[in-house]
């Protein structure tokens, strides 16, 4: 009888710090429900049902392009897909897991209650999950395709891919879990905790982009049409198997590949981490403490203000966190998605292109900047990176709008210049014609700037002072679901638009007319977004 009281309680408390940490993964979309008089169960439900909702239109969405491809003859292409998304899911782990587990600040309320380390790490597990899967969401799709196109019936296909998602999903979860912590006990992170976290996410960037490109190196074998295939990864065959043959040896070798990993890397962690979890963070937390106090000590000698406030805001993109997210959302994911789109067509010789497609380029910079800077970028949060001390800035008898003048000069200049590099290395990848190459640059710049203005005053707007991890300023106003969406949109809608565009430049007869309307666009919305943003966000402050 009391181990099964005992067993309750500890349901209950599990429940409860789900319930705490489903309300930190969005902030802003708590905070609007408390507005409604929502409180306890009722909100926890409300914000279960908004994780739902988002996830279900988001499923939508990407099973619209992938609808039309047959997998089930594709092993090539099934493969591909899922070491695309492992690879995502591996890049995007690590930066949630030391963003929740080591930069959050709320290990303090959780130690003096009755919590077990086991209850804190598998609640603290779910906003990893909540901050991974949106990224990931397209391989339950790819599962549930390959089963149904060979012949499962429907029910049994929706459980088998999801059995087999979350299989993989907690497979790749250990794994980082495993690097992460591991990674934390060492003396080098405790003497260099930032150069270590930044270093540990450029190696993860560069071997999701490394694979993809190697992946796409590889050449494709005979196909055409809707049966058009690449080689396929052996590493990922056994899943293909699972679901091709369900029911053959082949499947069942994956199946116990599965299982035998899942064991092995469930020991690790159980005998490895979860021991000393407790223990571990507060030494990292206190370490990061003592550092900090260790910075605040140290006297920075200037004469004049303005110097002072740009060492401020430099000082704030210190935070590894902060470096890891704009990493992984803002570089990584759209340059993933870019060359995955970009290989596949890697034949068309771009040398050819005459200057008649200067406003073609010119409106893929737009596009560009489009997808790269985002709710993560480091535009988008600067403002909220000042935490309480912006309300201390604003009392003193200093310019407020000249000092968000800087500090959005800082987050442009530094967005512009991670564009500007990406494309160098594009341009140079495709052999670019440099007149071409000029109208790129052109409108990447103007396109990032107009896009970092929006994400600044949406900073401002939904601006966060008490935020206990970089987590949380990332997910608000829809979290990463809402990135995913607004990235999958533009790239969709810009496509459109830009192939629309080409046609009609390819036409020698409309080419005229096609400058003319993308020049009439492109300067009125320019000219009304810079108005807007003057009257709504800079005249507030004068």
């Amino acid at each position: 009888m009391t181990t099964l009281k005992v067993t309750t309680m500890n349901k209950q408390q599990l429940r409860a710090l789900m319930a705490v940490d489903l309300r930190l993964a969005n902030p802003q979309v708590t905070d609007r429900y408390r507005k409604k008089g929502k409180t306890g169960t009722a909100l926890t439900k409300k914000l279960t049902n908004q994780f739902v909702y988002n996830t279900i239109i988001f499923i939508f969405i990407y099973g619209m392009t992938m609808f039309m491809l047959d997998f089930s003859k594709m092993p090539g292409m099934f493969t591909f897909y899922v070491g695309l998304f492992v690879l995502l899911g591996i890049s995007q782990s690590i930066s949630s897991i030391y963003n929740v587990f080591f930069a959050g600040k709320d290990l303090a309320s959780y130690l003096p209650l009755p919590f077990r380390q086991k209850e804190i790490f598998f609640s603290k597990t779910l906003i990893v999950f909540l901050n991974v899967i949106p990224f990931t969401l397209p391989l339950l799709l790819l599962f549930f395709f390959t089963g149904w196109r060979v012949g499962i019936f429907i029910p049994l296909a929706i459980i088998l891919a999801l059995v087999v998602f979350l299989l993989v999903m907690l497979l790749v979860f250990m794994i980082c879990s495993l690097i992460v912590f591991g990674l934390t006990k060492t003396k080098l992170f405790k003497r260099h905790k930032n150069a270590v976290m930044s270093g540990l996410m450029a190696i993860t960037m560069i071997i999701a982009v490394g694979g993809i490109l190697l992946m796409n190196g590889q050449n494709n074998y005979a196909g055409t049409g809707a049966n058009f295939d690449r080689a396929p990864i052996a590493l990922f065959l056994p899943l293909y198997q699972i679901f091709k043959t369900p029911f053959s040896l082949a499947s069942g070798e994956g199946w116990l590949g599965l299982i035998a990993l899942l064991s092995l890397f469930s020991a690790l962690l159980k005998y490895q981490v979860l021991p000393h979890l407790s223990e571990q963070l507060t030494q990292v937390n206190t370490t990061e403490v003592n550092s900090a106090n260790s910075r605040k000590n140290k006297r920075i000698r200037r004469t004049k203000l303005v110097p002072i406030l740009d060492a401020y805001n430099w000082q704030l993109l210190k935070e590894p966190n902060l470096l890891l997210q704009v990493l992984s959302s803002s570089i990584m994911m759209p340059l993933i998605f870019i060359l995955t789109f970009a290989m596949n067509g890697s034949q068309f010789n771009f040398a050819k292109l005459t200057p008649k497609w200067l406003g073609v380029f010119f409106v893929a910079g737009l596009v560009f900047s489009a997808m790269t800077v985002n709710q993560t970028s480091l535009a988008g949060n600067l403002i909220s990176l000042d935490r309480e001390n912006f309300e201390f800035i604003t009392s003193l008898p200093i310019s407020l709008k000249r000092y968000l003048q800087r500090k959005f000069r800082l987050g442009f200049l530094l967005e512009l210049a991670i564009n500007i590099l990406m494309l160098l290395i594009a341009a140079i990848a495709f052999k670019l014609p440099l007149v071409l190459l000029v109208a790129l640059l052109a409108g990447v710049a103007w396109g990032t700037y107009l896009m970092c203005l929006h994400y600044f005053q949406r900073d401002y707007r939904l601006r966060l002072t008490n935020w206990t991890s970089i987590t949380q300023l990332f997910n608000r106003g829809g979290g990463n679901l809402a990135l995913i969406a607004m990235m999958f949109s533009s790239i969709i809608i810009g496509a459109i638009i830009i192939t629309i565009y080409s046609m009609a430049i390819a036409f020698s007869h409309l080419a005229i007319l096609a400058n003319s309307i993308a020049a009439i666009v492109v300067i009125g919305g320019s000219i009304w977004a810079c108005y807007h943003y003057q009257k709504k966000f800079w005249h507030l402050f004068e």
